[in-house]
C-alpha cells in the first residue's frame, strides 16, 4: 500500500509541470503526456474503489469504535477526489486535442489540487488507517485489495504500473506484490515490467525511471 502510495504522490507531483512544459499545438507530445494522466487517473480510481467495495466496510464491521470516525474522513475525501478526477479528465480531454495555453493551464491547475488533496487524503490513511489493518484485515483480504487495482487495469498498461510499483518497491515487497498472481505473470513480470516502464518512463519524462 506504501508503495502505490508513494507512486501516486510522485507521479502527481510531476504532471502539473508536465502539462505546462508541452507546447501549444503540440498534439504529439500532448498524446504521450496525456496518456499517462488517464492510466494514473484510472490507476487511483481503482485504487480508491478496491477501498470503498473491500477496506472499509470490513474495518466498520470489526472495529466501528476504534474507526468510524476516521473512516468517514476517508470516504469523504475519496468523493472529493473522485470529483476532481471527473473535472481533470475532463479538462484533459478537451488539451488532448487542442493543447493550447489556456487548456493547459487550466488542467494542470486542476492536478495540482488533486495532488495537495491526495497527499492529504494519503497522509491521513498512513497514520490513521494503516497501523490498525493488521489486527482486522486477514492476509488473505489484504491480497484481494492489492489485487483488485492490478487486476481491473487494461491488460497493456500492467507491466507499465507493475514496473512503476518494482522501481519504487525493494525486492521482498516486489515479491509480496506477485505472491498471489498466476504463475506466469508471476514469472515473467519481474522482467518484463521494468522494461516497459522504462521505456514508459523516457518517452515521458526523458530523464528515465530514476527522474520519475
Amino acid at each position: 500500500m506504501l508503495v502505490v502510495h508513494e507512486a501516486l504522490r510522485r507521479s502527481y507531483g510531476r504532471m502539473p509541470d508536465l502539462i505546462r512544459q508541452v507546447r501549444p499545438g503540440d498534439i504529439q507530445r500532448a498524446e504521450i503526456v496525456a496518456d499517462h494522466v488517464q492510466l494514473m487517473e484510472t490507476f487511483l480510481h481503482l485504487h480508491h474503489k478496491g477501498e470503498d467495495d473491500l477496506l472499509w466496510p470490513k474495518l466498520l464491521e470489526r472495529a466501528s469504535d476504534r474507526i468510524e470516525a476516521t473512516v468517514a474522513i476517508m470516504e469523504s475525501q475519496h468523493e472529493e477526489i473522485a470529483e476532481r478526477l471527473a473535472e481533470s479528465s475532463d479538462l484533459l480531454s478537451t488539451w488532448r486535442n487542442r493543447p493550447s495555453r489556456d487548456s493547459g493551464e487550466a488542467l494542470a491547475d486542476c492536478l495540482a489540487l488533486l495532488g495537495r488533496l491526495l497527499d492529504e487524503h494519503l497522509a491521513i490513511e498512513e497514520k490513521e488507517i494503516l497501523p490498525l489493518v493488521p489486527d482486522y484485515i486477514t492476509a488473505k483480504e489484504w491480497h484481494q485489495l492489492g489485487d483488485h487495482a492490478i487486476n481491473a487495469l487494461p491488460k497493456n498498461k500492467l507491466p507499465i504500473v507493475f514496473g512503476m510499483l518494482a522501481s519504487i518497491a525493494e525486492p521482498e515487497v516486489v515479491k509480496l506484490m506477485l505472491s498471489s498472481a498466476p504463475l506466469v505473470p508471476r514469472l515473467i513480470m519481474p522482467a518484463l515490467g521494468p522494461k516497459a516502464y522504462s521505456r514508459h518512463a523516457r518517452k515521458l519524462y526523458a530523464s528515465g525511471p530514476s527522474g520519475s
